[in-house]
């Protein structure tokens, strides 16, 4: 009977496999990109937890009375802390995107090469989340971190290595009407010259689709394409930086990115990392609506949109699912993007990762969660609920 049971499943997996990805419909066709951050590490995967989940001062072996570790965030995730390279948290994050309308992530990246001790674990990560996104029809491109670059030659190596292994992938951002690879950079913040630049760019091999940091295209002169919005560091004129840029600036960049983010609370003072930068209260959600509001005010200088950040626990600028917000930020986006999806949706998503830790250990019943989650990427929610809702 078991062996009958794991034939039929089989088959049903052969078929949902074969559909395709099923493309989210949208009232809104504007691209909008979350900005992804693969640096959170476990015992599981280093031997030891990730300053990101400790800084200097947390400790997550510790464990209140409610379960929640102790970390460095004044946010606590909804399936508490996690591993950026496993592959449940992965499918988990992805999902929920794609049920809110989002078309990709724009991966936090510090490149193969350079001056951070992590390099190689966050590209091991990066890798991890790349290697998945194709499953679930979204796409993806990196936000560069060139502040960690040591020399031009880092820089340049770093350029070679997304060459080499993303540009050819089927899923990587492209733009315009050459359909370069879409590339933005923190900054500049190491190389501030053009003649810098124009090294680097002779290893992508094509021409990219270059965004530079709002106020900072001179840094790269015309290697840059235009410029993307963020975080400006005050409470009280953050909104009108944004205005101002959108108004003033975008109409002269070929093009622009606008940011949209729930607000800015860092976690460094208390982590003993420094003494903070500033705070933006969330305002349960007020704030998050009213940057996306700026974006649909000036929409027509504005190209894409980079939702910031997924979760970047220790600044407190956090889209992904929390104790403290549950899914409010993703229905916020889902309301912008004008997908048909609610919360229900994003619930039985995350059900899905539940169900994936409990049972772990049993390969027939990660088989059927395997089929459910290919009906939740395909559209088929009813299919994927029959299963989901079994357990």
């Amino acid at each position: 009977m078991r062996g009958g049971f794991l034939v039929l499943l089989s088959l049903l997996w052969i078929s949902v496999s074969t559909y395709g990805q099923q493309p989210v419909e949208k009232n809104n066709h504007m691209r909008v990109y979350m900005h992804y951050m693969p640096w959170f590490e476990t015992p599981e995967t280093i031997g030891r937890w990730g300053w990101h989940w400790t800084m200097n001062t947390r400790n997550p072996d510790k464990v209140d009375e409610s379960g929640k570790r102790e970390i460095a965030s004044h946010y606590y995730p909804l399936i508490g802390t996690y591993a950026s390279r496993d592959k449940d948290v992965i499918e988990y994050h992805l999902l929920l995107m794609k049920l809110s309308g989002i078309d990709g992530v724009l991966i936090n990246w510090y490149g193969v090469q350079g001056g951070n001790t992590d390099v190689e674990d966050l590209l091991k990560s990066s890798n991890a989340i790349i290697s998945q996104v194709n499953d679930f029809g979204l796409e993806f491109g990196v936000v560069m971190e060139d502040r960690f670059s040591r020399s031009i030659e880092d820089a340049k190596a770093n350029m070679a290595y997304l060459k080499e292994n993303y540009f050819g992938h089927p899923a990587y951002i492209r733009y315009g009407a050459e359909e370069d690879p879409l590339v933005a950079v923190f900054g500049p913040i190491t190389f501030e010259e053009p003649r810098q630049w124009a090294a680097i760019m002779e290893e992508a091999g094509e021409d990219v689709e270059f965004l530079t940091l709002w106020h900072e295209t001179e840094d790269a002169g015309s290697h840059a394409d235009g410029a993307y919005s963020w975080i400006f560091e005050d409470e009280e004129s953050h909104l009108e930086h944004l205005e101002k840029f959108y108004a003033q600036n975008a109409p002269e960049l070929e093009t622009v990115m606008g940011s949209a983010y729930p607000g800015f609370h860092d976690f460094y003072r208390e982590g003993g990392a420094g003494n903070g930068y500033f705070y933006i209260p969330h305002k349960k959600g007020a704030t998050l609506k009213k940057t996306l509001s700026v974006i649909k005010e000036h929409q027509e200088h504005i190209d894409m949109v980079q939702l910031a950040t997924w979760n970047d626990f220790g600044e407190g600028t956090v889209f992904e699912p929390t104790i403290e917000t549950g899914f409010s930020y993703l229905q916020k986006i889902q309301e912008y993007t004008g997908v048909k999806y609610k919360e229900q949706e994003l619930a039985l998503v995350y059900k899905l990762f539940k169900l994936r830790k409990e049972y772990s250990g049993d390969p027939a019943i990660q088989e059927r969660l395997d089929v459910a989650s290919v009906h939740l990427s395909n559209l088929e929610i009813e299919k994927a609920a029959g299963i989901i809702n079994n357990y």
